[in-house]
């Protein structure tokens, strides 16, 4: 017999696998239940580009996956990436403005914190060695001038040249 049962019933009822405790709210309880799962990401392989301080700066990066609340971007090096920025997807044509969420080696999270914008496609300024540009010029010029001794000279198309016998006639004139 237990001390004190008879003094107090209810204790006796009381044993371990009668009691229940009572529920209790935590913060994570209440942080669990403010949780929604993402969105399902689509997987890709898309050019992008994180632009930063007002345009001023910008770092390229590949789009990996994407939803309609975020991507995971991978970069082709390491970088000290800002809390807020611009992504510009270049496939798509558009710009958002997203957070990054977290960060683990060449990959990061952002959340999408705007709507999509649709931006006009940017161009691309290409550069090439002089030696190639001279050299299409040149040949871009021989072209017309063709064209123009074509026009020009309707008796030179009409010129017929003698028939040629089988023996080389080099340094030979006509």
């Amino acid at each position: 017999m237990t001390i004190g049962a008879d003094r107090f019933p209810s204790l006796r009822e009381m044993t371990m696998s009668n009691v229940n405790p009572a529920p209790q709210q935590n913060a994570e309880d209440e942080e669990l239940e403010d949780f929604k799962p993402r969105a399902r990401r689509a997987r890709v392989y898309k050019k992008g580009k994180m632009v930063f301080q007002n345009g001023l700066r910008s770092i390229p990066c590949v789009v990996r996956n994407i939803s309609d609340g975020g991507a995971m971007l991978e970069f082709d090096q390491p970088y000290i990436l800002p809390k807020d920025f611009e992504l510009y997807i270049d496939l798509e044509d558009y710009e958002v403005t997203c957070e990054r969420r977290w960060e683990a080696g060449l990959n990061c999270g952002v959340m999408f914190t705007s709507e999509r914008r649709n931006v006009p496609q940017q161009r691309y300024q290409t550069l090439k060695p002089s030696d190639n540009t001279l050299q299409e010029d040149h040949e871009d010029d021989l072209e017309e001038d063709d064209a123009l001794d074509a026009e020009t000279s309707g008796e030179a198309s009409q010129r017929q040249h003698p028939p040629v016998s089988g023996k080389p006639a080099f340094g030979k004139r006509r």
